[in-house]
């Protein structure tokens, strides 16, 4: 049989499935969770960065969500690896038995299991670990229980796993309305029933959908009963009647019909205005906060620790603690400088540290007035990063008392 729709699904699928594999090799997203810090498109985001990354997530859900109300799960046939593997389970239980597939669900759930703890921490360095002969038993431990997750999935739970756990089929059941795209049995326009009632549309459907029927909330939008309808109606040498349509009984739209483009983008765009918008503003917003992100973190504030060590606050002078953090991805060297005081009040312990990226470090700065007129005396602390280039400044006060 000639999957025609299958061919496209499965390009997407194995595109994504890679993009997935790759992404926390790759620097493109991965969280680091030993120094609280993610890496996201090659950037590296501290905690001071995370709002970022859930901007970016709800621009990604609203897509999701404008995606759902178009076209139904889409998400799940066209991108979710999880319908990839139920099909290919299917597939493995053909080509090697039952015990071939369920070992090959096997390797490919532990393969599965270091990708997703390589999310989470270093997967090359770990690689290493074991290439040296070394097996760290939590790292092992976590990937061999998330790969007999995975295995069991694919081995035995498959489609139960969408039908009855993924939160995002049943909110697509709630959403999903007379505009959301949908399987429908189209008729001649003699209104002559066409459809050989071979039953094949509902013989393919991995997710056991009945596309003759209403009933479908678990369609995936995957296109096989379609392919399966071309087939039979090419042979009887009549057009296929099974098709996506949007909209229901004498207003129901072929999605797909070159004449009925138009109309069907002018049906759809009022469900994507909301949706739309939103996502651009949050992608819009994430994308100016990537570009101008301050890659130092600086606090300034008063040691009183020190000063009590001292034996106490002497008459118009005080000890800062200057904190410095680098939230950068490479090493730097960071300046720092005091403005706004008259000359010789201001003396630093140390005025420049070298820091690790997410290295945090204190430095003192103690201030000792010449003359001791009361008042208050706004200054600036400045951090300036050797090779990032950046400048972060602090703007603070000091206070001059009896």
């Amino acid at each position: 049989m000639q999957y025609n729709i299958r061919r496209y699904r499965r390009v997407s699928q194995l595109a994504i499935l890679s993009l997935l594999v790759l992404a926390p090799f790759l620097h493109i997203f991965r969280f680091d969770i030993q120094s609280v810090s993610l890496y996201l498109f090659g950037m590296r985001l501290w905690v001071k960065h995370f709002f970022l990354f859930s901007l970016l997530m709800t621009g990604v859900i609203y897509v999701i969500i404008a995606a759902s109300l178009l076209f139904g799960r889409v998400f799940c046939g066209w991108v979710c690896p999880q319908n990839l593997f139920n099909e290919l389970g299917h597939s493995w239980d053909a080509r090697f038995g039952r015990f071939g597939a369920v070992l090959v669900s096997v390797v490919v759930g532990i393969l599965g299991g270091f990708v997703l703890w390589s999310y989470g921490s270093d997967g090359v360095a770990l690689l290493r670990r074991f290439a040296a002969g070394e097996v760290p038993p939590a790292p092992t431990v976590t990937i061999l229980a998330f790969g007999a997750f995975f295995a069991a999935a694919m081995a035995w739970w498959r489609t139960d796993i969408c039908k009855v756990v993924c939160p995002y089929g049943h909110l697509q059941a709630i959403i999903s309305n007379d505009a959301t795209m949908h399987l429908e049995l189209f008729n001649l326009p003699q209104h002559q029933d066409i459809c050989a009632t071979c039953g094949l549309c509902a013989e393919i459907c991995y997710m056991d959908v009945d596309p003759r029927t209403m009933v479908q909330k678990d369609c995936v939008t995957c296109g096989d009963c379609l392919d399966a309808c071309q087939l039979v109606s090419g042979a009887r040498k009549v057009p296929r009647v099974l098709n996506f349509v949007v909209g229901s009984g004498h207003n129901a739209i072929r999605v797909g019909e070159q004449r009925t483009v138009l109309k069907d983008l002018k049906r759809m765009a009022p469900r994507l205005i909301v949706p739309g918008v939103l996502t651009l503003l949050l992608l819009g917003g994430t994308a100016y906060g990537l570009a101008r992100r301050s890659l130092i973190d600086l606090v300034v504030a008063k040691d009183h620790r020190a000063v009590l060590m001292a034996g106490g606050a002497y008459s118009g002078g005080s000890v800062m603690r200057v904190s410095v953090v680098n939230l950068g991805s490479v090493p730097d060297t960071f300046r720092l400088f005091a403005t706004g005081l008259p000359e010789g009040w201001a003396t630093f312990e140390h005025d420049q540290v070298d820091l690790a990226p997410g290295e945090k470090a204190d430095v003192t700065l103690r201030i000792a007035p010449t003359q001791y007129q009361r008042g208050l005396y706004p200054f600036d602390v400045t951090a300036a990063g050797a090779k990032s280039g950046t400048l972060v400044t602090f703007h603070t006060v000091h206070v001059v008392g009896n």
